[in-house]
């Protein structure tokens, strides 16, 4: 998309201020050509400025080469890939390495998760009684904001540089554990074990990496969840075709016996991510038959 496009997608609110400025900051990887972009639409202008440093960061990192939209030749090919960027990527800046739209802001990037766990609560996925797993848990932002709200919060991410860093950030909370995963599905974790699993923005690296390993995180999420538990996928792909994106994640879902409750919506209003909510419906109870009686 052009950076006329993209401005004009903000005028039109389809998408918040920090989203368009981590969209310019893509199209152009340069901070003074968003700058540019941006010129005379003031609550932009303002966005940047404030955000100066971040946005030469997070341009500098795109500059780098270090990502890439192309898919892996192999599963393995793309484990390895994630592995490295994000490794490479968190020493870089730890807000812009879980998201660009923070502008490497710590409180842009706290506002974002807030709002990630108010639609949780809404849900009804985040109570006091919750035990939740967050794959692709990164610097364990969504595990800090939730260690007050529930039971258990466990992050798993691919990454041993990321899990250092949430590891660090997590200490403080003696309800919360992050495990360093190999990144082919969830072997560690046992069957039935959490009230909600959630992933906000993996599937997109699991999708690059090939479906097959798609297909193999949902059935391991379908596995450790507890019946009648949620499986929440914030962000499914990069494709921006929602209808496909609902279409394929219907079919998973139905695949692994989970009912999908929510295709595709957009909720969030600092975050332009899709929302995916799925069910593990209970066990239906057996029906009693009759005994005889005689008389």
């Amino acid at each position: 998309m052009s950076v006329e496009g993209i401005v004009e997608r903000y005028r039109a609110g389809a998408i918040s201020p920090p989203v368009t400025i981590m969209q310019l900051l893509i199209e152009t990887e340069d901070a003074a050509s968003a700058r540019a972009a941006v010129k005379g639409v003031e609550e932009l202008e303002q966005l940047m400025a404030a955000n100066a440093d971040g946005c030469e960061r997070i341009a500098a990192m795109l500059r780098s080469d270090m990502d890439s939209s192309k898919p892996a030749r192999t599963v393995e090919e793309g484990i390895a890939f994630c592995e490295r960027l994000f490794d490479w990527s968190v020493q870089q800046s730890e807000e812009a390495s879980v998201a660009l739209y923070s502008l490497g802001n710590p409180d842009l990037l706290e506002r974002a998760t807030a709002e990630i766990v108010a639609q949780l609560k809404a849900w009804g996925a985040v109570t006091a009684n919750t035990d939740i797993l967050d794959i692709g848990c990164g610097i364990g932002r969504l595990l800090v904001a939730l260690a007050p709200e529930v039971r258990t919060a466990t992050g798993i991410d691919v990454s041993a540089e990321m899990v250092k860093t949430a590891r660090r950030r997590c200490a403080p909370y003696s309800n919360l554990t992050v495990i360093k995963g190999d990144g082919r599905g969830l072997a560690a974790l046992e069957n039935e074990t959490f009230d909600v699993v959630v992933a906000v923005d993996s599937f997109p690296y699991f999708k690059q990496s090939g479906y097959a390993l798609v297909e193999r995180f949902v059935a391991e999420s379908a596995r450790v969840l507890k019946p009648g538990g949620q499986f929440l996928i914030l962000n499914y792909s990069d494709s921006e075709d929602d209808a496909a994106d609902a279409s394929e994640v219907r079919a998973l879902a139905a695949a692994n016996g989970l009912e999908t409750l929510i295709a595709g919506t957009r909720p969030f209003k600092l975050w332009d991510g899709a929302a995916f909510r799925m069910l593990k419906p209970s066990p239906q109870p057996s029906a009693v038959k009759p005994t005889a009686r005689s008389g």
